[in-house]
């Protein structure tokens, strides 16, 4: 659960572990078509003639499975889908022109039925709204221009010509077929915008994630920088003048080296207190840290306690579990909650780290869990992983307040 390759946080939309509420968009596009048409199918079932029969119904099912077909590869990173929304989704050819007049035919003989018009209608704007969607913006608005007009003029034409019911308002079948089609095409432009959104967060999620990594790395860096820069150039400038004096002052050339032998140790002991955080910033400004990244993130985040109660010989400790349960929140939870507790007793000290999101299945503790176990070790503390139902994952570190410096 704690380490990840370099580059995870760039997030493609065929691998993106979705949350509810894509998995719930993306679902909901699939379903459409059939759901559209399944009012039109009872239609055909229960009330039609076996000849009507024998020729609605092919037309209704291949429509529902070219509706499905054309969604699934139009929408960015959905079930199957591959492709973008610019035109390079289509699927069928003139396959799926011949399906959209089948289905325009199919309105016309049925637009004059005054209960189940409505129902036919949904048949040409279906088929209209998935194709539309495979399309570049400006050839979309003329698909469905041109479709809604067809359809309102032969569904008045047919229903004007039969005459087979005299109730039948006039205009009501023109705006129930191109009403039709401009509704569809807008409730799955909406579902489809709003799939894209829902792709945007997650690429703004792992780009987070990665930020806070190479932020930290970062601070890393300038950290070692500062503190063995000036020391190097002392060695190196100490180097060259006991170098100048062998032969001609040993003893001064070996007071020299033993300058440089102190200074060595002193930039080796501090490259370690570095490397174990001992010089990193208090445990107030890694839990400020925390909390802006978290909420940068869209995750809502609430610290408890007062940091300054943590002795500060403890602080470096808690302040690594802080950012190494952070890194992995952002980078293997969908976490929307993140409570940080500080708290104090009068012999123990403890941080608990708890978020929602977890993934179902944990993976096996990697580097960074490790070396925080060792450093609380190291402390004469432990560090605790837990995982309940519902996704709420614990990471807590516990350290005696009297561990000495």
């Amino acid at each position: 659960m704690i380490t990840s390759p370099p580059g995870s946080g760039t997030l493609e939309p065929g691998r993106l572990e979705l949350g509810r509420l894509g998995r719930l968009t993306s679902w909901t596009l699939l379903a459409l078509g059939p759901l559209w048409l399944l009012l039109a199918a009872n239609d055909v079932v229960f009330n039609l003639s076996p000849a009507r029969r024998a020729l609605t119904a092919p037309v209704v099912v291949a429509v529902a499975v070219q509706h499905t077909r054309l969604i699934r590869r139009a929408v960015p990173g959905g079930l199957g889908g591959r492709g973008p929304l610019d035109g390079s989704a289509v699927v069928g050819g003139w396959w799926n022109v011949l399906l959209l007049a089948a289905a325009i035919a199919v309105w016309g003989d049925m637009a004059d039925r005054p209960y189940t018009a409505i129902d036919w209608a949904m048949v040409p704007g279906a088929m209209a709204a998935a194709l539309a969607l495979s399309l570049p913006p400006q050839a979309r608005w003329r698909l469905l221009a041109a479709v809604a007009l067809v359809c309102a003029v032969l569904g008045e034409t047919v229903a004007q010509w039969r005459q087979a019911h005299p109730d039948l308002l006039p205009g009501v079948p023109a705006v129930t077929g191109a009403a039709m089609v401009l509704f569809i095409t807008g409730v799955e432009s909406v579902l489809a915008r709003l799939w894209r959104a829902v792709l945007e967060a997650e690429h703004v999620r792992g780009t987070t994630a990665t930020l806070a990594v190479a932020e930290e790395r970062m601070r890393f860096a300038a950290d070692l920088h500062d503190l063995q820069g000036h020391r190097l150039q002392v060695i190196t400038l100490k180097g060259e003048l006991a170098e100048r004096l062998i032969g001609r002052s040993d003893q001064e050339a070996r007071a020299q080296v033993r300058e440089i032998t102190d200074l060595a140790r002193a930039a080796l002991e501090e490259s370690r207190a570095v490397v174990h955080g001992y010089r990193r910033a208090s445990l107030s400004t890694e839990l400020a840290n925390a909390a802006a990244v978290l909420e940068a993130a869209g995750i809502r985040t609430t610290v408890d306690g007062d940091a300054a109660h943590i002795p500060h010989q403890l602080q470096p400790a808690f302040a690594a579990l802080v950012r190494e349960g952070v890194t992995n929140i952002l980078r293997h939870s969908r976490a929307r909650h993140c409570r940080i507790t500080v708290t104090a007793s009068p012999g123990r000290a403890r941080l608990l780290l708890r978020n929602d999101g977890a993934p179902a299945r944990t993976a096996e503790p990697g580097s960074g869990l490790a070396g925080l176990q060792e450093r609380f070790h190291a402390i004469g503390g432990c560090i605790r992983i837990a995982t309940h139902p519902g996704g709420q994952f614990e990471l807590a570190g516990h350290a005696s307040r009297e561990t000495p410096a």
